[in-house]
């Protein structure tokens, strides 16, 4: 077998990856629960309420996005359901890394500095979409595209609040174990 078929073979799997497809469904579920979660939800549902409190208690972003008072209820609502479904999401996003190793992915035989250059730069674009302060300025039109309509709640922000940080962590912690277990070290011998 060439080098341009396996290349095209490994290419070709990566779109069959059973861990890419429930990443991008799980995303895409959740994408349509935000279009359609109803304005009212906390004051119709009682149980709504609990949870969301529930879930505020653990992680202190929903509070900080109530505060914005841009729809808080739906948005108080979806980010507790996002936040909930967090850990599924790290699982699926770890599982993707791991199988990466399977399949030639470019992260299993970077140098050390490099990835970790390349993991901190995506990282730090996170952080900073979450907490600068235009993120927090309720007069903006951006926040308000964000958390002010189904669309923008349900593609851009879910992404940005919270899907960045269970998919980045993934990584870390498999980068991690690639150098202390010495794989990502012995694949790069081979490599050079």
């Amino acid at each position: 077998m060439s080098a341009a078929s396996c290349q095209h073979s490994t290419e070709r799997s990566a779109w069959r990856n059973p861990y890419g497809i429930a990443l991008a469904a799980y995303c895409l579920v959740l994408a349509v629960f935000g279009l359609l979660v109803p304005d009212d939800v906390l004051q119709a549902n009682a149980w709504a309420r609990d949870f969301s409190d529930l879930m505020a208690s653990v992680v202190p972003q929903i509070d900080r996005i109530t505060a914005l008072n841009i729809k808080p209820d739906v948005n108080r609502f979806y980010f507790s359901v996002l936040w909930a479904g967090n850990p599924i999401l790290f699982l699926i996003s770890l599982l993707l890394v791991l199988d990466g190793r399977n399949r030639g992915y470019a992260m299993w035989t970077l140098p050390l500095l490099k990835a970790v250059g390349l993991m901190g730069f995506f990282v730090a674009l996170i952080v900073c979409a979450q907490w600068m302060y235009w993120m927090e300025d309720v007069t903006n039109r951006q926040l308000r595209l964000f958390l002010g309509n189904t669309l923008g709640r349900s593609f851009w922000a879910s992404s940005v609040y919270v899907f960045g940080s269970a998919l980045s962590g993934a990584g870390f912690i498999v980068l991690f174990l690639g150098w202390i277990t010495g794989y990502i070290p012995r694949n790069m011998k081979k490599g050079d």
